[in-house]
């Protein structure tokens, strides 16, 4: 048991799940987990994943606080004005769980540098709102074989999946083209919505219950409040993993 008395109080709730218990959670607390972006989805997640016992956790982003984002970007207040987002993140998110390492970058992902940022990691989140930097992330995915949650928002709709190259689709698979450019509009909430369903989906994988949605784009219409399931094949002409998906969960 490596649970500390004052972990196994912490986490009691969680502990009482149906198919949790002391295992899963002790598999939380050596996850390791690389966090691509720290804006409004990230503000959600990760204080979950923290809150929930997740034991390390990295976030990268080079990006500054802007005024015209504090309002679904819930890390930062109007203090942090265009101070680094990663330093303040570091901050907000070491005050949630004493037990939990947070480390946060101030660096852009790079094609030179992606691969070095994220080795030793199990678990890579994107919360990134550019293509290619996403697909930067898609090759660490690739070259580490490692799950890539991805979630991107736009006005009121959203969209969640896991890539897993070599166990099923990756990101190319999904989008062979970019997709149509963020227009930067956005209801602050759904930030939160799409960002604490990417920590449920991480929760799972860590915890050992296994991805929910490999294969399987949810996407939530936040007009009508519905969800609705696109399924997403291996393309065997995939530019990126070439269609590598012969592994077994």
């Amino acid at each position: 048991m490596i649970l500390s008395p004052a972990e196994l109080t912490r986490y009691s709730r969680q502990l009482k799940l149906p198919g949790w218990g002391p295992k899963a959670q002790e598999r939380l607390k050596l996850a390791r987990i690389f966090v691509a972006g720290a804006g409004g989805l990230a503000s959600a997640l990760a204080v979950y994943l923290l809150a929930a016992g997740v034991g390390r956790i990295r976030i990268v982003d080079s990006k500054r606080v802007t005024l015209d984002t504090l309002y679904h970007q819930l890390f930062y207040r109007e203090r942090d004005l265009d101070r680094c987002k990663a330093a303040i993140a570091e901050q907000r998110l070491r005050e949630i769980n004493p037990f939990s390492e947070v480390e946060a970058l101030s660096r852009k992902i790079t094609d030179y540098n992606v691969l070095r940022l994220t080795e030793g990691f199990d678990l890579l989140i994107d919360t990134l709102n550019n293509f290619p930097e996403q697909k930067i992330l898609n090759r660490a995915a690739i070259k580490h074989r490692l799950p890539l949650i991805h979630a991107a928002v736009e006005g009121l709709n959203g969209r969640l999946t896991t890539f897993w190259p070599g166990h099923g689709p990756c990101l190319l698979c999904a989008f062979p083209d970019p997709p149509p450019e963020n227009s930067a509009a956005l209801l602050g909430p759904m930030s939160g919505i799409l960002g604490s369903l990417q920590a449920m989906e991480a929760l799972r994988i860590m915890g050992g219950l296994g991805p929910a949605l490999l294969g399987r784009m949810l996407l939530f219409d936040g007009q009508h409040f519905r969800f609705a399931e696109q399924k997403l094949e291996v393309n065997p002409d995939c530019s990126a993993c070439k269609g590598s998906a012969s592994l077994k969960l």
